[in-house]
């Protein structure tokens, strides 16, 4: 290249000497013969042979012009080269977790029923066996009513057919059986009625839910066109205030559609009193018609025991309408507001005084993890105020979903701030003191499923996959795929597999 370039040169010197050698000889005149003999003295030849060394001069430069660009063009690009660093680090394993408690759970009550009173607010602290809430059940209230009659009755039977039958004995008996039967289709009645309210809420529940469509419909156009300037905001305020009153509305036919559901219950419990009453008023009126036997008696007193026993159960369930603390806790919601049905959350939801930590860690650090490991834990709001953990559980399932399983932390001293539902930081100590290769973060990337960094081999990029650990301060810790003597490319973003490249 340099005696290419050398000759071009010297070829391009030759040529500009001849053009002024001819230019001096045309311009020069000292005297007029000297002029004339000078250009006399020129042969075709010598014009000739200047014309041919041009044209060389020329197509020599044009061609020196273009193996230039073609070796600027093929130039292996250059490019730094580093080693891999052998340090002792501390590998962390760095997650974001939510506050919770070891045990959380809604409380509410084995019946159902409306919420009488709140004994307690949100974020209280209470103690095991702490009454929380009382439900008022209307079902088992009845229930007791029906029991403790029928207790009644059946002492009034076995003192009856204790002693002999009278006359106005059995004409009593007989009113019974009869106001019996009418009671039952009184019950009968009741029913119907109540099975019809129900029918009327239901109905009146599906026209609130089709207002209350509307109105949602109504407010999403509001929304758009208040957006868009073509209504007043005072438009959109008026729709989403008749969009909550709908909702208000449908929410509180739901609850009047679950007390008429209650009714209907009752009275079905009722009825079936009323019929157990018929069998023992006609059991009676025999009894006192056939006169008084051993075995009539034996049988009434236990009937008298079984209602007894009924009786017990049905003020035990009626119990059940107090509801206490099953444990320690703080109260972080209250699902059922006095005046509310109690429903599938229960009265409140309780978390237990010794919290826990869930966090959601990729898949790929599983064979890290171990139960036991050390935890750091802090806060963006007290960064100042970090404490220790200990991983506690590790999820039996690896969400498919988002790949990624549920790992739970225990405090070891909890601090004072922190709160249920809270974002802390998590990092898990998987190794301490370990000696590691250490690369750049920017002499990594991503070929598919794979972490690469790029090496030169025959004058050319080549990858070579590469096992990393989440990165410190210092660079990503590479765990295979490097040796401390490998040369890789410092800036693997500027290169890709196949460039010509030199070391710089």
């Amino acid at each position: 290249m340099e005696n290419v370039t050398e000759a071009t040169t010297k070829t391009y010197e030759k040529v500009k000497t001849l053009e002024s050698s001819e230019t001096d000889l045309e311009t020069k005149e000292p005297g007029g013969n000297n002029k004339e003999s000078r250009i006399k003295s020129r042969s075709p030849a010598s014009k000739n042979l200047q014309k041919w060394l041009v044209r060389i001069g020329v197509l020599l430069f044009i061609g020196f012009i273009a193996i230039t660009a073609i070796w600027l063009i093929n130039r292996p690009a250059r490019v730094d080269l580093i080693q891999p660093k052998q340090a002792t680090i501390t590998e962390t394993i760095t997650s974001s977790g939510r506050v919770g408690g070891t045990t959380e759970t809604n409380v509410g009550s084995q019946s159902q029923g409306i919420v009488q009173k709140l004994f307690v607010k949100e974020g209280d602290d209470v103690v095991g066996g702490q009454p929380l809430a009382l439900i008022k059940n209307d079902v088992a209230e009845a229930q007791i009513l029906q029991a403790q009659a029928s207790v009644n009755t059946a002492r009034s039977q076995l003192a009856q057919v204790s002693r002999g039958a009278l006359a106005s004995d059995i004409d009593a008996v007989y009113e019974q059986v009869r106001q019996a039967n009418a009671q039952v289709e009184q019950q009968r009645a009741a029913i119907n009625q109540a099975e019809q309210n129900v029918a009327q809420a239901r109905s009146q529940l599906s026209q609130f839910e089709a207002e209350r469509d509307l109105a949602k419909k109504n407010l999403e156009r509001s929304a758009s066109l208040v957006k868009d300037g073509i209504v007043a905001q005072v438009e959109y305020d008026q729709a989403l205030t008749n969009f909550r009153v709908a909702d208000k509305r449908v929410e509180s036919q739901s609850r009047a559609i679950e007390l008429a559901q209650a009714g209907v219950r009752s009275a079905q419990a009722s009825l079936k009193s009323a019929q157990a009453n018929v069998g023992t008023q006609n059991a009676r009126l025999r009894t006192i018609q056939t006169g008084a036997r051993h075995e009539d008696v034996t049988v009434a007193r236990q009937r008298v025991a079984e209602t007894e026993h009924a009786l017990r159960v049905a003020q035990q369930q009626a119990g059940n309408a107090s509801v206490f603390a099953p444990f320690p806790g703080k109260v972080t919601k209250i699902n059922s507001e006095t005046g509310q049905t109690v429903g599938s959350q229960g009265v409140l939801t309780l978390v237990s005084v010794e919290p826990e930590i869930r966090l959601d860690v990729d898949e790929s650090n599983i064979s890290s993890l171990k139960i036991g490991q050390e935890a750091v834990i802090s806060s963006g709001a007290f960064a100042e105020s970090s404490f220790q953990g200990t991983v506690s559980e590790l999820g039996a399932a690896v969400d498919q979903a988002r790949g990624t399983i549920v790992i739970k932390v225990i405090p070891n001293n909890t601090p004072e701030w922190l709160r249920p539902g809270q974002t802390v930081n998590v990092n898990i100590i998987t190794g301490k003191d370990v000696s590691r290769l250490l690369v750049p973060e920017n002499a990594l990337t991503r070929a598919g499923d794979e972490t690469v960094v790029f090496v030169i081999e025959d004058g050319k990029v080549a990858q070579r996959a590469v096992v990393t650990r989440p990165p410190t301060k210092e660079g990503v810790p590479v765990i295979s795929g490097l040796a401390v003597e490998d040369l890789i490319i410092a800036d693997a973003a500027n290169v890709k597999v196949g460039d010509r490249v030199e070391a710089s």
